[in-house]
C-alpha cells in the first residue's frame, strides 16, 4: 500500500466545522437562559434544557470528528483538536452534573454546574472564532476568513 499525501480540506468539512462551532456556542448561551428560567419561572424549561444538552453532546462529538479530519489534512493544529476533545469531556461532565442535580445535593451540584457552564461558554466562543479562521481550499466558493 502506498501512502498518499494529505489532501487539502474539502469545503464541506470546513464549512460544517465552522457552522457547528458557531451553533454550539450559540446553544450554550441558550442553555443558560433555559436553565435559569427553568429554575426560577417555568419548570418545563428544565426538560427542554435537558433534551438540548443531549443533542449538544452529539453535536460536539461531530464537531470533534470534523476537527480531526481538518487536522489530518493539515488545516488546523493539534491544539485545536485537543480543545475540541476537551469540550466533549466538559460537555459530558456538565450533563452528568445536570442529571445529579435532581437529588438532595441540588445546591452543591448547581454550584459546580453554573461555573462549568461559564467555562464552556468561553471555550466554545474561542473555538468558534478559531473555526472561522480556517482557510477554505482554493476554488471552493463560500465565506472566506479573509474577506
Amino acid at each position: 500500500m502506498s501512502q498518499q499525501a494529505p489532501q487539502s480540506p474539502s469545503g464541506a468539512v470546513v464549512l460544517g466545522y465552522r457552522w457547528l462551532a458557531a451553533l454550539f456556542a450559540a446553544l450554550v448561551v441558550i442553555q443558560a437562559f433555559l436553565g435559569t428560567r427553568g429554575v426560577f419561572a417555568d419548570p418545563d424549561l428544565i426538560t427542554m434544557h435537558e433534551m438540548l444538552a443531549n443533542a449538544m453532546f452529539l453535536m460536539i462529538v461531530a464537531q470533534t470528528v470534523l476537527s480531526w479530519m481538518l487536522y489530518f489534512r493539515k488545516a488546523i493544529s493539534a491544539a485545536e483538536v485537543g480543545i475540541n476533545a476537551a469540550l466533549v469531556l466538559l460537555t459530558s461532565a456538565q450533563i452528568g452534573l445536570g442529571y445529579s442535580s435532581r437529588g438532595d445535593s441540588f445546591v452543591t451540584t448547581v454550584s459546580l454546574h453554573i461555573p462549568l457552564g461559564v467555562l464552556l461558554m468561553g471555550i466554545t466562543c474561542v473555538v468558534a472564532t478559531m473555526a472561522w479562521r480556517v482557510q477554505l481550499p482554493s476554488g471552493v466558493t463560500g465565506t472566506s476568513a479573509t474577506s
